[in-house]
């Protein structure tokens, strides 16, 4: 019977999986010979807060590549285990920070000649069969366009994109998108069912939504929100995974730039976060800047702000 080998890159998925698997089950026989009850998978969350201090979960989940609840349920175990703590985020008392213990410190000295003994291992594994490095850069690749965008633009041929206005039989899919989106990375917050229950509100106050058609499915919004003062706010900016790659969000942001454009505003802006980097490129793709809050942000995760100065040139 042919394995998963004989597939080759067909099921090279799989085919890595089960080289993790082996290599986590190593590791784990390992720890436990050490008194270690923890898991391998475990560690990576206390190398992030050993070395960068105290992280948020969806800081840790975007550091990891992993979701937001997967992230918070592996916190959990490593807070009954004693070795993590909570504080509370001195700039925002809404939050809570993640942070090492002093057992978890501890723990983390006395592994030391463990890991030696790992990275040891693995230069010997890495002298006949080297894996780091094009892992390394495979991760790279994936993160600057991803294997869905990748498959997509081999099969994706007839299917055109359509941005279309805002219309009540949309609402429902404004809302799911964006706790899509948000479940993903980071929480639902209090402000956010409030908005995305009543979007209608953003229209009557002056701000526009729209929302991407493809094969009859609305799979992408934006929203342009009136903040008052000539000042509007990009946001709401969700796409959903399985056509992401596709332009679609480009698409969209030009939709809500052209209406501020023709609102004749003063100002656009908009607020997003640090760890979302594929985001943060293609908004100063299309001409904004970051610049300095002028006031704290009504969200946890938003910890960079950005304005429009029109079409970047080039």
């Amino acid at each position: 019977m042919t394995d998963l080998h004989g597939y080759g890159t067909l099921l090279l998925a799989a085919r890595l999986r089960k080289v993790s698997e082996t290599l986590y089950a190593g590791v784990d026989e390992v720890y436990r010979g050490e008194g270690v009850e923890l898991p391998s998978r475990c560690f990576p969350i206390l190398f992030l807060l050993r070395d960068r201090g105290r992280l948020g979960i969806s800081e840790l989940a975007l550091l990891l590549g992993q979701s937001h609840p997967a992230v918070s349920q592996m916190s959990r175990k490593l807070l009954r285990h004693g070795v993590v703590r909570e504080w509370p985020d001195p700039d925002d008392e809404r939050r809570r920070l993640l942070g090492m213990s002093r057992r978890g410190a501890k723990l983390m000295q006395g592994l030391e000649p463990v890991w030696k003994a790992i990275v040891a291992a693995v230069a010997e594994l890495e002298a006949t069969q080297p894996i780091s490095a094009p892992l390394t850069a495979l991760d790279a690749a994936l993160a600057t366009r991803s294997i869905a965008a990748r498959i997509r633009a081999h099969l994706d041929t007839g299917h055109a994109v359509q941005i279309l206005p805002f219309a009540p039989r949309y609402a429902e899919d404004f809302k799911r998108l964006n706790l899509e989106w948000l479940q993903k990375f980071f929480r639902v917050e209090p402000i956010d069912e409030q908005v995305l229950s009543r979007p209608q509100d953003i229209i009557r106050k002056g701000g526009a939504i729209y929302v991407a058609r493809r094969d009859r499915k609305i799979v992408g919004t934006c929203a342009l929100i009136n903040d008052g003062d000539e000042v509007y706010e990009l946001s709401k900016m969700a796409v959903t995974a399985d056509c992401q790659g596709l332009g679609i969000g480009r698409k969209l942001l030009a939709a809500g730039i052209s209406a501020f454009q023709a609102r004749r505003g003063r100002r656009l802006i908009l607020e997003t976060n640090s760890i979302l980097k594929p985001a943060i490129k293609l908004y100063e793709s299309v001409g904004f800047e970051h610049a300095p809050a002028p006031h704290a942000s009504m969200y946890e995760r938003g910890d960079v702000y950005m304005v429009y100065r029109g079409k970047p040139k080039g």
